[in-house]
Protein backbone atom coordinates (compact mmCIF):
# COMPACT_ATOMS: atom_id res chain seq x y z
CA UNK A 1 0.00 0.00 0.00
CA UNK A 2 3.23 2.53 0.76
CA UNK A 3 3.41 3.14 -2.84
CA UNK A 4 0.40 3.80 -3.97
CA UNK A 5 0.15 6.53 -1.32
CA UNK A 6 2.70 8.63 -3.26
CA UNK A 7 1.37 7.16 -7.00
CA UNK A 8 -2.23 7.53 -6.91
CA UNK A 9 -2.52 11.32 -5.59
CA UNK A 10 0.04 12.25 -8.74
CA UNK A 11 -2.00 10.02 -11.10
CA UNK A 12 -4.85 11.86 -9.87
CA UNK A 13 -3.42 15.36 -9.64
CA UNK A 14 -1.88 15.26 -13.34
CA UNK A 15 -4.56 15.57 -14.89
CA UNK A 16 -5.01 19.16 -13.76
CA UNK A 17 -1.67 20.33 -14.55
CA UNK A 18 -1.58 18.62 -18.10
CA UNK A 19 -5.38 20.22 -19.03
CA UNK A 20 -4.05 23.74 -17.46
CA UNK A 21 -0.35 23.64 -19.03
CA UNK A 22 -2.27 23.76 -22.45
CA UNK A 23 -4.25 26.75 -22.06
CA UNK A 24 -1.57 29.17 -22.65
CA UNK A 25 -0.45 26.80 -25.65
CA UNK A 26 -4.32 26.93 -27.05
CA UNK A 27 -3.72 30.78 -26.84
CA UNK A 28 -1.06 31.06 -28.56
CA UNK A 29 -2.10 28.79 -31.53
CA UNK A 30 -5.67 30.93 -31.36
CA UNK A 31 -7.58 28.30 -30.19
CA UNK A 32 -9.26 30.07 -27.51
CA UNK A 33 -8.99 33.95 -26.56
CA UNK A 34 -6.91 35.27 -23.40
CA UNK A 35 -10.46 35.66 -21.65
CA UNK A 36 -11.24 32.12 -22.16
CA UNK A 37 -7.85 30.74 -20.42
CA UNK A 38 -9.36 32.45 -17.24
CA UNK A 39 -13.07 30.84 -18.32
CA UNK A 40 -11.62 27.24 -19.16
CA UNK A 41 -10.18 27.11 -16.29
CA UNK A 42 -12.34 28.80 -13.81
CA UNK A 43 -14.94 25.65 -15.15
CA UNK A 44 -12.80 22.94 -14.66
CA UNK A 45 -11.66 24.08 -11.14
CA UNK A 46 -15.44 24.69 -10.44
CA UNK A 47 -16.34 21.28 -11.41
CA UNK A 48 -13.18 20.34 -9.24
CA UNK A 49 -14.91 21.90 -5.77
CA UNK A 50 -18.14 20.18 -7.51
CA UNK A 51 -16.57 16.84 -7.60
CA UNK A 52 -15.42 17.23 -3.98
CA UNK A 53 -18.85 17.89 -2.62
CA UNK A 54 -20.50 14.88 -4.11
CA UNK A 55 -18.30 12.76 -2.36
CA UNK A 56 -17.97 14.65 0.86
CA UNK A 57 -21.31 12.95 0.89
CA UNK A 58 -20.46 9.19 -0.62
CA UNK A 59 -17.36 9.17 1.63
CA UNK A 60 -19.17 7.53 4.41
CA UNK A 61 -20.56 4.84 2.20
CA UNK A 62 -18.50 4.45 -0.72
CA UNK A 63 -14.93 2.67 -0.94
CA UNK A 64 -12.07 4.99 -2.00
CA UNK A 65 -11.22 1.87 -4.33
CA UNK A 66 -14.68 2.71 -6.19
CA UNK A 67 -14.57 6.15 -6.11
CA UNK A 68 -10.82 6.31 -7.80
CA UNK A 69 -11.72 3.44 -10.11
CA UNK A 70 -14.41 5.94 -11.64
CA UNK A 71 -12.30 8.94 -11.30
CA UNK A 72 -9.72 6.97 -13.79
CA UNK A 73 -12.49 6.11 -16.55
CA UNK A 74 -13.59 9.95 -16.12
CA UNK A 75 -9.63 10.40 -16.70
CA UNK A 76 -9.60 8.43 -20.00
CA UNK A 77 -12.88 10.02 -21.02
CA UNK A 78 -11.97 13.83 -20.73
CA UNK A 79 -8.40 13.21 -22.55
CA UNK A 80 -10.48 11.37 -25.24
CA UNK A 81 -12.70 14.27 -25.59
CA UNK A 82 -9.69 17.04 -25.60
CA UNK A 83 -8.21 15.34 -28.59
CA UNK A 84 -11.74 14.83 -30.29
CA UNK A 85 -12.07 18.56 -29.74
CA UNK A 86 -8.91 19.54 -31.20
CA UNK A 87 -9.22 17.62 -33.92
CA UNK A 88 -12.66 18.82 -35.09
CA UNK A 89 -11.57 21.99 -34.14
CA UNK A 90 -14.89 22.35 -31.81
CA UNK A 91 -14.42 24.64 -28.85
CA UNK A 92 -17.64 23.37 -27.05
CA UNK A 93 -15.90 20.00 -26.93
CA UNK A 94 -12.88 21.00 -25.65
CA UNK A 95 -14.80 23.27 -22.83
CA UNK A 96 -16.61 19.98 -21.88
CA UNK A 97 -13.39 17.97 -21.66
CA UNK A 98 -12.33 20.23 -19.01
CA UNK A 99 -15.46 20.33 -17.40
CA UNK A 100 -15.36 16.88 -17.29
CA UNK A 101 -11.49 16.56 -15.95
CA UNK A 102 -12.25 18.79 -12.86
CA UNK A 103 -15.33 16.43 -12.24
CA UNK A 104 -12.85 13.91 -12.19
CA UNK A 105 -9.79 15.27 -10.16
CA UNK A 106 -12.57 16.42 -7.77
CA UNK A 107 -13.52 13.24 -7.29
CA UNK A 108 -10.22 11.07 -7.24
CA UNK A 109 -8.39 14.05 -5.07
CA UNK A 110 -10.91 13.62 -2.63
CA UNK A 111 -10.60 9.98 -2.22
CA UNK A 112 -6.75 9.73 -2.00
CA UNK A 113 -6.64 12.57 0.26
CA UNK A 114 -8.87 10.24 2.45
CA UNK A 115 -6.70 7.17 1.57
CA UNK A 116 -3.57 8.69 2.60
CA UNK A 117 -5.47 10.59 5.95
CA UNK A 118 -6.01 7.10 7.01
CA UNK A 119 -3.01 4.89 6.35
CA UNK A 120 -0.87 7.97 8.40
CA UNK A 121 -0.69 9.31 11.48
CA UNK A 122 0.58 12.68 12.92
CA UNK A 123 3.84 11.44 13.38
CA UNK A 124 4.21 10.47 9.53
CA UNK A 125 1.55 12.34 7.95
CA UNK A 126 3.72 15.53 6.82
CA UNK A 127 6.78 13.40 5.74
CA UNK A 128 3.97 11.41 3.14
CA UNK A 129 2.19 14.18 2.36
CA UNK A 130 5.27 16.23 1.52
CA UNK A 131 7.20 13.22 -0.54
CA UNK A 132 3.55 12.54 -2.89
CA UNK A 133 3.68 16.75 -3.53
CA UNK A 134 7.36 16.40 -4.57
CA UNK A 135 6.52 13.36 -6.96
CA UNK A 136 3.70 14.78 -8.28
CA UNK A 137 6.05 18.13 -9.17
CA UNK A 138 8.01 15.42 -11.60
CA UNK A 139 4.92 15.44 -13.95
CA UNK A 140 4.60 19.39 -13.61
CA UNK A 141 8.61 19.37 -14.84
CA UNK A 142 8.59 16.90 -17.13
CA UNK A 143 5.03 17.47 -19.28
CA UNK A 144 5.39 21.24 -20.60
CA UNK A 145 8.96 19.95 -22.25
CA UNK A 146 6.70 16.85 -23.86
CA UNK A 147 4.65 19.28 -25.18
CA UNK A 148 7.33 21.60 -26.88
CA UNK A 149 8.57 18.23 -28.36
CA UNK A 150 5.30 17.66 -29.56
CA UNK A 151 5.11 21.27 -31.04
CA UNK A 152 8.34 20.52 -32.52
CA UNK A 153 7.30 17.15 -34.36
CA UNK A 154 4.22 19.35 -35.71
CA UNK A 155 1.57 19.30 -33.30
CA UNK A 156 -0.14 18.39 -30.20
CA UNK A 157 -0.98 14.52 -30.38
CA UNK A 158 1.84 13.67 -28.50
CA UNK A 159 0.63 15.17 -25.51
CA UNK A 160 -2.31 13.83 -25.79
CA UNK A 161 -0.84 10.24 -26.06
CA UNK A 162 1.12 10.61 -23.01
CA UNK A 163 -2.11 11.85 -21.43
CA UNK A 164 -3.66 8.73 -22.31
CA UNK A 165 -0.99 6.89 -21.28
CA UNK A 166 -1.47 8.42 -17.28
CA UNK A 167 -5.12 8.21 -17.48
CA UNK A 168 -4.55 4.06 -18.51
CA UNK A 169 -2.06 3.69 -15.75
CA UNK A 170 -4.71 5.75 -12.95
CA UNK A 171 -7.00 3.08 -13.67
CA UNK A 172 -4.83 -0.01 -13.57
CA UNK A 173 -3.58 0.97 -10.35
CA UNK A 174 -6.99 2.04 -8.43
CA UNK A 175 -8.33 -1.31 -10.15
CA UNK A 176 -5.97 -3.12 -8.45
CA UNK A 177 -6.04 -1.14 -5.44
CA UNK A 178 -6.75 -3.80 -2.33
CA UNK A 179 -10.04 -3.72 -0.85
CA UNK A 180 -10.65 -1.58 2.09
CA UNK A 181 -11.04 -3.22 5.74
CA UNK A 182 -14.61 -4.36 6.50
CA UNK A 183 -14.77 -3.09 10.14
CA UNK A 184 -17.66 -1.70 11.13
CA UNK A 185 -18.52 2.39 9.66
CA UNK A 186 -17.93 4.75 12.04
CA UNK A 187 -20.90 6.79 12.57
CA UNK A 188 -21.33 10.03 10.88
CA UNK A 189 -20.76 12.74 13.22
CA UNK A 190 -22.87 16.16 12.96
CA UNK A 191 -21.07 19.04 10.91
CA UNK A 192 -21.52 21.53 13.90
CA UNK A 193 -18.61 19.85 15.55
CA UNK A 194 -16.22 20.82 12.38
CA UNK A 195 -17.48 24.01 12.15
CA UNK A 196 -16.84 24.46 15.80
CA UNK A 197 -13.42 23.83 15.59
CA UNK A 198 -11.81 27.14 14.90
CA UNK A 199 -8.30 25.93 14.22
CA UNK A 200 -9.70 24.12 11.29
CA UNK A 201 -11.50 26.99 10.46
CA UNK A 202 -8.07 28.98 10.44
CA UNK A 203 -6.25 26.54 7.88
CA UNK A 204 -9.05 26.33 5.68
CA UNK A 205 -9.03 29.46 5.28
CA UNK A 206 -5.72 30.14 4.93
CA UNK A 207 -5.71 26.70 2.36
CA UNK A 208 -8.32 29.30 -0.03
CA UNK A 209 -6.06 32.71 0.53
CA UNK A 210 -2.95 30.92 -0.52
CA UNK A 211 -4.94 28.53 -3.45
CA UNK A 212 -6.44 31.93 -4.63
CA UNK A 213 -3.26 33.77 -5.05
CA UNK A 214 -0.11 31.08 -6.01
CA UNK A 215 -1.88 27.67 -7.41
CA UNK A 216 -2.73 28.75 -11.01
CA UNK A 217 0.42 31.37 -11.45
CA UNK A 218 1.92 28.80 -13.62
CA UNK A 219 -0.79 29.25 -16.49
CA UNK A 220 0.07 32.66 -16.74
CA UNK A 221 3.75 32.66 -16.96
CA UNK A 222 4.06 31.62 -20.38
CA UNK A 223 2.26 34.73 -21.17
CA UNK A 224 4.45 36.96 -19.62
CA UNK A 225 7.17 35.74 -20.87
CA UNK A 226 5.24 36.10 -24.81
CA UNK A 227 4.59 39.91 -23.29
CA UNK A 228 8.74 39.99 -22.88
CA UNK A 229 9.38 39.11 -26.79
CA UNK A 230 10.26 35.14 -26.35
CA UNK A 231 8.84 32.22 -28.47
CA UNK A 232 5.81 29.94 -27.00
CA UNK A 233 8.59 26.86 -26.72
CA UNK A 234 10.95 29.41 -25.07
CA UNK A 235 8.19 30.01 -22.41
CA UNK A 236 7.24 26.83 -21.96
CA UNK A 237 10.58 25.86 -21.35
CA UNK A 238 11.01 28.95 -18.60
CA UNK A 239 7.45 27.73 -17.29
CA UNK A 240 9.10 24.15 -16.22
CA UNK A 241 11.42 26.40 -14.19
CA UNK A 242 8.61 27.35 -12.19
CA UNK A 243 8.01 23.41 -11.54
CA UNK A 244 11.16 22.65 -10.38
CA UNK A 245 10.85 25.74 -7.88
CA UNK A 246 7.89 23.65 -6.51
CA UNK A 247 9.84 20.49 -6.12
CA UNK A 248 12.66 22.46 -4.14
CA UNK A 249 9.72 24.41 -2.29
CA UNK A 250 7.95 21.46 -1.07
CA UNK A 251 11.79 20.79 0.80
CA UNK A 252 12.64 24.16 1.90
CA UNK A 253 9.37 25.37 3.28
CA UNK A 254 8.94 22.10 5.18
CA UNK A 255 12.31 22.32 6.57
CA UNK A 256 11.07 25.98 7.80
CA UNK A 257 8.21 24.40 9.26
CA UNK A 258 9.71 21.56 10.72
CA UNK A 259 12.37 24.20 12.63
CA UNK A 260 10.38 26.96 13.64
CA UNK A 261 6.30 26.87 12.83
CA UNK A 262 3.95 25.77 9.94
CA UNK A 263 2.46 28.96 10.25
CA UNK A 264 5.90 31.37 10.40
CA UNK A 265 7.13 29.48 7.56
CA UNK A 266 3.94 30.01 5.53
CA UNK A 267 4.54 33.73 6.44
CA UNK A 268 7.67 33.89 5.38
CA UNK A 269 6.75 32.08 1.94
CA UNK A 270 4.48 34.69 1.24
CA UNK A 271 6.28 37.18 1.61
CA UNK A 272 9.22 35.80 -0.35
CA UNK A 273 6.45 35.39 -3.38
CA UNK A 274 5.57 38.88 -3.20
CA UNK A 275 9.41 39.61 -3.67
CA UNK A 276 9.78 38.06 -6.23
CA UNK A 277 6.94 38.92 -8.52
CA UNK A 278 7.80 41.97 -8.02
CA UNK A 279 11.25 41.24 -9.62
CA UNK A 280 9.53 38.99 -12.00
CA UNK A 281 7.87 41.52 -13.72
CA UNK A 282 10.26 44.10 -13.86
CA UNK A 283 13.44 41.60 -14.95
CA UNK A 284 13.96 41.12 -18.97
CA UNK A 285 17.04 38.71 -18.77
CA UNK A 286 17.02 35.09 -19.47
CA UNK A 287 19.20 34.39 -16.64
CA UNK A 288 16.90 36.42 -14.05
CA UNK A 289 14.01 34.76 -15.55
CA UNK A 290 14.98 31.54 -15.13
CA UNK A 291 16.26 32.17 -11.68
CA UNK A 292 12.94 34.78 -10.54
CA UNK A 293 10.58 31.99 -12.04
CA UNK A 294 12.02 29.07 -9.74
CA UNK A 295 12.13 31.20 -6.74
CA UNK A 296 8.26 31.74 -7.56
CA UNK A 297 7.90 28.55 -7.66
CA UNK A 298 10.04 27.77 -4.20
CA UNK A 299 7.65 30.51 -2.58
CA UNK A 300 4.60 29.77 -4.34
CA UNK A 301 3.85 26.03 -3.76
CA UNK A 302 5.94 24.71 -1.28
CA UNK A 303 3.24 25.77 1.23
CA UNK A 304 1.26 23.40 0.10
CA UNK A 305 1.89 20.30 1.73
CA UNK A 306 2.64 22.35 5.12
CA UNK A 307 -0.86 23.98 4.83
CA UNK A 308 -2.76 20.36 3.91
CA UNK A 309 -0.83 18.51 6.65
CA UNK A 310 -1.75 21.34 9.58
CA UNK A 311 -5.09 20.74 8.17
CA UNK A 312 -5.63 17.29 8.97
CA UNK A 313 -3.53 18.05 12.49
CA UNK A 314 -6.29 20.01 13.41
CA UNK A 315 -8.57 17.81 13.06
CA UNK A 316 -9.89 14.41 15.15
CA UNK A 317 -9.61 10.89 13.74
CA UNK A 318 -13.11 10.71 13.24
CA UNK A 319 -13.68 14.00 10.83
CA UNK A 320 -10.85 13.00 8.89
CA UNK A 321 -13.05 12.52 5.84
CA UNK A 322 -15.44 14.76 6.31
CA UNK A 323 -12.00 17.33 6.95
CA UNK A 324 -10.29 16.32 3.66
CA UNK A 325 -13.13 16.33 1.41
CA UNK A 326 -13.48 20.41 3.18
CA UNK A 327 -9.73 20.99 2.39
CA UNK A 328 -9.95 20.05 -1.31
CA UNK A 329 -13.09 22.44 -1.37
CA UNK A 330 -11.45 25.30 0.23
CA UNK A 331 -8.51 25.02 -2.09
CA UNK A 332 -9.69 24.36 -5.03
CA UNK A 333 -12.44 26.95 -4.83
CA UNK A 334 -9.88 29.41 -4.37
CA UNK A 335 -8.01 28.10 -7.22
CA UNK A 336 -11.29 28.35 -9.63
CA UNK A 337 -12.20 31.91 -7.89
CA UNK A 338 -8.12 32.83 -9.50
CA UNK A 339 -8.07 31.47 -12.35
CA UNK A 340 -11.31 32.97 -13.01
CA UNK A 341 -9.91 36.50 -11.62
CA UNK A 342 -6.62 36.56 -13.41
CA UNK A 343 -8.17 35.53 -16.54
CA UNK A 344 -10.30 38.50 -16.28
CA UNK A 345 -7.82 40.67 -15.35
CA UNK A 346 -5.43 39.37 -18.38
CA UNK A 347 -8.02 40.42 -20.60
CA UNK A 348 -9.21 43.84 -19.27
CA UNK A 349 -5.96 45.29 -17.99
CA UNK A 350 -2.88 43.35 -19.11
CA UNK A 351 -0.45 40.63 -18.59
CA UNK A 352 1.13 42.51 -14.96
CA UNK A 353 -2.37 42.46 -13.61
CA UNK A 354 -2.74 38.64 -12.35
CA UNK A 355 0.54 38.80 -10.79
CA UNK A 356 -0.13 42.12 -8.96
CA UNK A 357 -2.93 40.20 -7.09
CA UNK A 358 -1.40 37.48 -6.61
CA UNK A 359 1.32 39.39 -4.75
CA UNK A 360 -1.52 41.32 -2.82
CA UNK A 361 -3.17 38.35 -1.88
CA UNK A 362 -0.23 36.59 -0.65
CA UNK A 363 1.15 39.96 1.69
CA UNK A 364 -2.51 39.50 3.08
CA UNK A 365 -1.78 35.75 4.15
CA UNK A 366 1.65 36.69 5.33
CA UNK A 367 0.10 39.52 7.29
CA UNK A 368 -2.65 37.02 9.01
CA UNK A 369 -0.34 34.28 10.06
CA UNK A 370 1.78 36.56 11.79
CA UNK A 371 -0.94 38.24 13.49
CA UNK A 372 -2.37 34.79 14.69
CA UNK A 373 1.28 33.55 15.75
CA UNK A 374 1.03 36.77 18.17
CA UNK A 375 -2.13 35.80 19.66
CA UNK A 376 -1.40 31.77 20.00
CA UNK A 377 1.40 30.54 18.58
CA UNK A 378 0.61 27.16 16.15
CA UNK A 379 2.72 24.01 16.63
CA UNK A 380 4.64 22.86 13.49
CA UNK A 381 3.43 19.45 12.15
CA UNK A 382 4.86 16.12 13.46
CA UNK A 383 7.27 14.74 10.67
Amino acid sequence: MSYRLYLLPVLAKSFTVDFFVLLPVLYAHKVITSAEIGYFGAVSIGMLVLGALVISRWLHRQSSKNILVLGASLAIISTVLLGGGLWLHALWLILFSYALSGMMVGFSMSATNALVANHTNQHNRYAILARSSMFGDLNRITFPLVVVLALRLGGLSGAIVVMLFVATAFAWSAATLPAESTAPEEPKLPPAKLRHNRVFQYFLGMEFLDSFASSQLFVFIPVLFLAKGYSLQSSLVLQTAIFLGYLSGRWVIGRLASKLSGSLAVAIAEAGMVATILLLLAAHSLPALYTLTWLLGVFARGTSPVIKALVFNSLHEAHIKQGSAMHVVAGDSGSALGQLAFGVLLAWIGVSAPFITAAIVAGLVAIFCVARLRQAPVPSPAV
